[in-house]
């Protein structure tokens, strides 16, 4: 039996075999069915209702996961067979997901492809598109041409057609002929034209003839002239003693009307408009003349055709230039050798040429009451077409102190005389350009210590507005036309804004003067506005830097608000009263005392207070820097601010209770409200009593 069996299997075997090799197909068909099936199938399905399936066929490989795992915890037998039966439906699963995964892939490609032919089907309509806007544009150029085409008779300016057949003769108008044919007409208006124009240029020769011959005789009384100066210059020359002795500046009015020939425009303007100021209120208040090298001035007059862009040639240019002299000069003497001139050389001859002065100069001399005065020298610049000023301070007494001589310092005095004017850059808007076409890196800023601040107001008083000047890069070095009204306006305006700048700081000068030797001089009508008994004195005043006010705790938030900066005037104050002892950092504006001082606080006693860590110091401070102005004389005075700050010194530490600060003055409440004010208010009533604000 067991060998019947096996060869029943064995042909069982055999025969299975032998249909299979005749039923077996090649594997490339089976792909490509199954590739063209999966397609049609892909393109029948709904990708949709695909997604679907797929979630689905996840979450229950999900929950078979989740119960093989209950089951492999269990570890019985019926669990293992459950594990195994488990094991294939999810076999199964994964088999569909792939099946979908494959379905998508096919979806994917197929959009692509479709994706592809529709993008080379636009790029080759897009393509047809610009050939055809390039055929357009080529024809809509060679259309334009044709329209603007223009013979050469069209560039004559001939007279309008009816003045033509009304002038012209008959055997030139033709009108039966010309009015019918335009061809004609253009050759008889052409022919007219050429008439006209003969007789003109004979009539141009006689005009030419006739002038000369007046030129002549402008000559011939020109020389006559000539010979009757000298007889003039005697005459003059035997009135000096008559004029030396009625006082007259004939000759000093004279020279100087000479030397205002060769100012340049905006110099000369200047001049013209500050001598009639000058001579309106008179030479002991304002004094106008020129200064400089006249014999250079007329040097410059004679060369004033040369052109200033040699200037800013090139390099190349120049280098050139140096070594065909050198060979020449190599040719001719050959025992010498030519002398190269270094770059730097050529950088430093370039940039005094860029920043020339000319060599005349306006001095306007501007004197207080009690003599002091304040010199300012006007010169212009060549090349970079500003006017820049110098200055300088003559004091009719010595000045003591070192804070009170830097208010009365040129700088410190023109210094935003109008706002926002410092002179620290150059109001131009071409200087930039010019220094870098004459190879110059610097800034302009960095030589105003050597030629002077260029103010705008010193711009305006010589006629010169850059802001209405077109900004064209060709024509940023012409000569600027200076307006003659715009300086009458800034001429008048300036002299009594800087006589009334000049008066304030002599009187601030004084002030500090006073202040640096301790003593504390109240403002002129306010001497009856608190007359009380100050117990505490100022024992030092002095100029700080803009670091050292800067690095204090008790001044960051001016500076934050911007109301304090780099060119205010910064001082140290220091009161004392015995054990105590108040710092004030005392800034004041160019515009004093139109701006009263800022004062910021610190006290030290029983600790550091300021206002940010004390409402007390606060509110000194804003009683100090706000409350002068509901003062009776409405004007800001520090002397008059720094009495006040002693007296709320006074009512301050009198009104804490110390037995070191004994109280002395009449207060109402010494402290009142939530936020414990202090009297710091003045009532002069009966003895004077003080009251909260």
């Amino acid at each position: 039996m067991g060998k019947d069996d096996l060869s029943n299997k064995k042909r069982r075997k055999l025969n299975t075999t032998t249909s299979t090799e005749n039923t077996k197909q090649s594997p490339t068909d089976i792909y490509k069915k199954v590739v063209e099936f999966e397609e049609t199938e892909a393109q029948s399905r709904s990708a949709d209702k695909d997604a679907v399936l797929f979630k689905k066929i996840c979450q229950d490989v999900r929950q078979l996961f989740a119960d093989i795992a209950e089951l492999k915890v269990k570890g019985t037998e019926e669990a293992k067979e459950k594990i195994a039966a488990k094991r294939i439906e999810a076999s199964l699963h994964l088999v569909a997901l792939k099946k979908l995964n494959r379905l998508e892939k096919v979806r994917t490609r197929a959009g692509r492809d479709a994706l592809h032919k529709e993008k080379q089907r636009v790029d080759s309509t897009h393509l047809l598109l610009q050939n055809l806007l390039y055929e357009a544009d080529h024809l809509n150029k060679e259309v334009t041409k044709c329209l603007q085409f223009k013979s050469k008779d069209e560039e004559i300016e001939l007279i309008p057609l009816e003045d033509f057949y009304k002038d012209a003769p008959s055997e030139i108008s033709r009108p039966e002929i010309t009015k019918m044919n335009e061809h004609q007409l253009q050759l008889a208006r052409l022919e007219w034209e050429l008439r006209q124009r003969r007789e003109l240029a004979g009539a141009c020769s006689e005009l030419v003839a006739s002038k000369e011959r007046v030129a002549a005789a402008i000559a011939a009384a020109r020389s006559r002239l000539d010979a009757l100066a000298p007889h003039l210059r005697d005459v003059l020359k035997a009135t000096k003693p008559l004029q030396e002795c009625l006082a007259l500046r004939l000759d000093e009015k004279r020279d100087e009307t000479r030397a205002a020939t060769l100012l340049p425009p905006p110099l000369f303007l200047l001049y013209a408009n500050a001598s009639a100021y000058s001579d309106a209120l008179g030479v002991k208040n304002i004094i106008v003349g020129i200064s400089g090298d006249e014999d250079e001035a007329k040097r410059l007059e004679q060369l004033s055709n040369v052109e200033s862009e040699l200037v800013v040639s090139n390099d190349s240019d120049s280098d050139q230039e140096n070594n065909d002299e050198d060979q020449t000069e190599t040719k001719k003497k050959r025992h010498h050798r030519s002398t190269k001139i270094s770059k730097e050389e050529k950088a430093e001859a370039k940039k005094k040429e860029v920043l020339k002065k000319h060599p005349l100069n306006v001095q306007v001399t501007i004197k207080n009451n009690d003599g002091t005065a304040f010199n300012l020298i006007f010169s212009y610049m060549f090349h970079l077409k500003i006017v820049v000023v110098k200055f300088t301070m003559n004091f009719s007494k010595p000045v003591t102190g070192v804070s009170a001589a830097d208010v009365l310092s040129g700088d410190c005095i023109l210094n935003e005389l109008y706002i926002g004017d410092t002179g620290n850059d150059s109001p131009h808007p071409a200087t930039a350009y010019l220094l870098n076409a004459a190879g110059i890196s610097e800034k302009f800023q960095h030589f105003i210590p050597e030629v002077g601040k260029p103010y705008i107001w010193a711009q305006r008083m010589c006629g010169l507005d850059f802001m209405v000047v077109e900004t064209d890069t060709k024509k940023y070095n012409k000569n600027l036309q200076p307006c003659q009204s715009l300086s009458v306006a800034s001429v008048e305006s300036f002299i009594f804004t800087l006589k009334k700048r000049l008066k304030a700081r002599i009187d601030l000068m004084k002030e500090l003067q006073d202040l640096e030797c301790g003593k504390i001089l109240p403002a002129k009508g306010s001497e009856k506005a608190c007359p009380v008994r100050l117990s505490g004195s100022l024992t030092q005043w002095q100029t700080v830097g803009w670091q050292e006010y800067s690095q204090a705790s008790s001044t960051l938030f001016f500076i934050s608000e911007g109301l304090v900066t780099a060119d205010n005037m910064l001082y140290r104050a220091i009161i004392t009263r015995q054990s105590a002892k108040l710092v004030a950092m005392v800034a004041i504006s160019c515009d004093y005392p139109k701006q009263a001082p800022l004062f910021s606080l610190t006290l030290h006693w029983n600790g550091t207070h300021h206002a940010g860590t004390s409402d007390d110091i606060r509110d000194i401070e804003r009683v100090i820097n706000t409350d002068w102005q509901s003062t009776e004389t409405r004007q800001s005075s520090l002397s008059s601010q720094i009495l006040k700050l002693l007296i709320c010194l006074d009512i301050l530490l009198e009104t804490t209770g110390s037995s070191e600060f004994p109280p002395d003055k009449v207060m109402l409440q010494s402290i009142r409200g939530r936020n414990r004010m202090k009297p710091y208010k003045f009532l002069n009533q009966g003895a004077g009593v003080f009251v909260q604000y």
